[in-house]
């Protein structure tokens, strides 16, 4: 393969100096020689169309991403001083942007508008007759071509270097080349470029799976990188040059199966007031066909919705139970849906042990003003039906709640007292408050000499996981029984402090009350928390889900202070993890993602009204709201000190909260 790669430099080479290539092959040195000098000039070629760009101002850190201050890349795209660049080294929003020529003239920079799917941003500056680079024709790229990744630093005579071949097209769901050529931030913004000095395409950070300003930025240097193919980016610029962003169009449709190559392609929610509703589109009906092509897994869907913007039109076809034809449906993409809100029914679920095997779910709690509570439910009645479909466990009577809305109506057929009773509920939002009067659940019991005969592992231990320096706390109650599934309450501790002994003693009456598990991570460090150490904490939780019984809905983190940051990393990462976030004497700084039908997620803010700071932070709670995130958010006034956990009365209400969290 390298000698290969050799003999390609070397024509190349001599292709560019003008030595015939039918005379004898130099030794390796010379090829060696030959194959820098080929890259080189390629980079000469392409040197006067690239820029520096400056930022000044604007936030420093977005997320946890340090938005940086040395210079970045840009590529010029006309001669009247248009620029484009990668929209990550705007997402500081700075306050001015500084573009630096290779001729050394420094010009002040606008920002025109921003491409949000390829995450592009153009740029403009008062200059005239500026030279613009050629581009690779679309019919020319090819897998396994060189390409070099091209970027303007301090040094303005000559661009960094950083050498590969594109090792494969249409990636990112059809947006981007790649190339195996390593990509650092000073390259974000600058070419592409084939061997001859031709833009391929402009160098972004990109994620196949994750979305956002800084999406795919985790990759740097890794020998996987992307840049958006410069015939598409050549498109785009008229549309960005009118000063109007761009943004991904948004369908609003899922589908019943899971992962890229599932093939059932059944639709399983229509967003409410999404393109897909409004067109006509309806839950149960069956995609086939998406824009005229075919759909068979639902890797094809993002393959063609991932690549449009809002705005743009598309089709659908759909087979629909009852219809004697396949249905088209034309409708036009949005920039942004209705945030995802479930109806509520306002139960609480019997927790059934393992043996137990009696039809439909039983109620444990209804709650006070509920539908549940308008309807006449009590506790232990038994749901059997809901909307005549049969209820066979408490999971597939909430999923067929939350495929409702809060004011949709459902039928019920309930036992009670062993008579069948057919109840009308009319759904509710998910409200903001915790019952003051939530009893607990009586459960089996085992003795901890029981557990000691089966080898569980029970009260207040310190372990460490296989292949792990770092360790974690634990407290499982002494009357732990493993046919009932427990509670788990993940603490991620404040820097600088732990606090294993007060949160064991202020928690462990409740957790025993409660049924809960509590499970204590620390920091390798313990004076602050890594963003690497969020798979360890994964790492944990999922050992304490092979060893415990545990209730996946009732998985929720707790935290104090400074160490909220880390929880609601954690909790964001891990969607189909964690089902609840408690923190107190601290917020969410950032706007969270939108909700996920699939992964609820209750959050529970408690602030000391003491602290004048705190309460200006009562808008973001609301905003949080505003978002469909259920958020119980209390104001207090006490004599906490700063700094101070939390008093009893508090943690109990936490506990009750934590205790509803699998709530319909």
């Amino acid at each position: 393969m390298t000698y290969i790669r050799n003999i390609y430099i070397l024509i190349i080479a001599l292709c560019l100096t003008g030595i015939s290539v039918t005379q004898a092959q130099p030794p390796a040195s010379d090829l060696e020689s030959l194959e820098e000098r080929a890259f080189k000039q390629a980079a000469a070629f392409v040197n006067p169309s690239i820029v520096r760009i400056e930022t000044v101002g604007g936030q420093e850190r977005v997320g946890k991403i340090l938005t940086g201050t040395g210079p970045t890349s840009g590529v010029i795209v006309s001669r009247d001083g248009l620029i484009i660049s990668s929209a990550f080294n705007f997402i500081g929003k700075p306050s001015s942007i500084l573009v630096t020529l290779p001729d050394g003239r420094r010009f002040p920079a606008q920002v025109v508008a921003t491409d949000h799917l390829k995450m592009l941003t153009l740029l403009k500056i008062e200059a005239q007759n500026l030279p613009v680079p050629l581009a690779v024709p679309e019919n020319e790229l090819q897998v396994g071509m060189w390409s070099i990744a091209l970027g303007r630093t301090f040094d303005l005579d000559q661009p960094s270097i950083s050498v590969g071949i594109v090792s494969a097209l249409e990636r990112i769901w059809g947006k981007a080349i790649q190339t195996d050529a390593k990509i650092s931030p000073i390259n974000y913004g600058g070419p592409l470029v084939d061997i001859n000095g031709r833009l391929m395409g402009i160098l972004v950070p990109l994620s196949p799976g994750a979305t956002g300003e800084t999406a795919g930025v985790e990759w740097y240097d890794s020998g996987i990188g992307f840049a958006i193919p410069m015939y598409d980016v050549l498109k785009i610029i008229p549309r960005l040059n009118t000063g109007k962003d761009l943004h991904p169009g948004l369908l609003g449709i899922t589908m019943t199966g899971k992962g890229d190559l599932s093939s059932n392609m059944k639709l399983d929610r229509v967003r409410y007031g999404s393109p897909a509703q409004v067109a006509g589109v309806k839950t149960g009906d069956t995609l086939t066909r998406l824009d005229g092509k075919p759909v068979n897994m639902h890797s094809q869907v993002k393959q063609v919705l991932m690549s449009k913007y809002a705005g743009e039109a598309v089709s659908l076809t759909v087979t629909r139970e009852g219809a004697k034809e396949p249905l088209t449906f034309k409708t036009t993409l949005v920039e942004k849906l209705v945030p995802f809100e479930s109806g509520f029914l306002g139960v609480l679920p019997q927790r059934e042990s393992k043996t137990e095997t009696k039809p439909g779910v039983g109620v444990r709690f209804v709650f006070s003003k509920s539908a549940a509570a308008n309807a006449g439910l009590k506790p232990k009645d038994r749901i059997l039906e809901f909307n005549k479909q049969k209820v066979a466990s408490a999971e597939a009577l909430a999923l067929m709640v939350n495929h409702l809305r809060p004011g949709e109506t459902a039928t019920l057929l309930v036992s009670r007292d062993q008579k069948p009773l057919t109840v009308n509920v009319k759904l509710q939002a998910t409200p903001n408050i915790v019952e003051s009067s939530l009893p607990s659940q009586a459960r089996p019991s085992r003795t901890a000499e029981e557990n000691e005969q089966d080898k569980i592992k029970v009260g207040h231990f310190k372990d460490q996981l296989p292949g792990h320096e770092q360790s974690f706390w634990a407290y499982v109650p002494e009357n732990y029984d493993p046919s009932y599934k427990y509670g788990l309450m993940v603490w991620i501790h404040p820097p600088g402090n732990t606090m294993e002994s007060t949160v064991f003693k202020e928690w462990k009456s409740i957790c025993e009350q409660r049924g809960i598990i509590l499970v204590g991570p620390a920091a390798q460090d313990v004076i602050r928390w890594n963003r690497d150490e969020a798979e360890f904490v994964k790492e944990v939780v999922e050992s304490m889900q092979t060893r415990y019984a545990i209730d996946a809905k009732r998985i929720f983190l707790v935290s104090h202070a400074n160490g909220a940051e880390f929880v609601f990393q954690l909790a964001f990462k891990y969607r189909d993890l964690f089902r609840g976030v408690a923190v107190s004497d601290a917020s969410l700084q950032d706007r969270p993602p939108e909700t996920d039908p699939d992964y609820p997620l209750s959050l529970y803010f408690v602030l000391n009204a003491n602290n004048p700071l705190n309460q200006l932070l009562q808008p973001r709670i609301e905003a949080i709201r505003k978002m469909n995130y259920p958020t119980v958010f209390q104001l207090l006034k006490d004599d906490r000190q700063a700094g101070q956990y939390l008093k009893q009365p508090q943690l109990e209400e936490i506990g009750r909260w934590a205790d509803s969290l699998d709530r319909i």
